[in-house]
């Protein structure tokens, strides 16, 4: 009946305006009036597609970065350049070599300020015990501006299973 038509167009208007409204929460209090907001799918993608080629093609590697990425990995090593950070995995490999055995669990990102733009992906992991190594969770921060890492930052819990 028309009646039904037109409760379930009003139904229809009133849901896809509520889905399509930015989604914000939390605040950072660095940032004036700050509320996060859902970065872009584009970003996640790149942080995924970068760990497909992590320690195994550091040519395509730095393809995902800026030449003036900043940043520190949960050891304390931090770095100022593409170069620095890419002799950084480079060490980390060599040090630990074989079967790196890292599962990513989650991706997400969100725009802390659309103001200057920029998306900050969160990504996790877990990486099993080694000989030298316990098995941990990895947490890594990517900033990512113009589709490029510009910065990375990364700590570690240890599992205690």
């Amino acid at each position: 009946s028309m009646k039904n038509l037109f409760v379930v167009s009003i139904f229809l208007a009133l849901f896809i305006g509520c889905e399509t409204a930015p989604k914000t929460n939390g605040f950072v209090t660095s940032i004036e009036n700050s509320t996060w907001q859902m970065g872009t799918q584009a970003s996640v993608d790149l942080v995924v597609d970068l760990d497909k080629h992590w320690g195994v093609d550091y040519d395509k590697m730095k393809t995902f970065f800026a030449d003036t990425v900043k940043g520190s990995f949960a050891d304390g090593e931090s770095f100022e350049t593409l170069d620095g950070f890419i002799a950084q995995v480079k060490k980390g490999m060599e040090e630990n070599p074989g079967e790196q055995n890292w599962t990513m669990n989650y991706a997400f990102c969100i725009d802390l300020d659309p103001t200057i733009g920029g998306d900050h992906v969160n990504a996790g992991f877990t990486v099993e015990a080694t000989s030298k190594k316990p098995k941990r969770n990895i947490n890594e921060w990517y900033y990512i501006k113009n589709s490029k890492i510009v910065g990375f930052n990364q700590s570690q819990q240890v599992v205690l299973d």
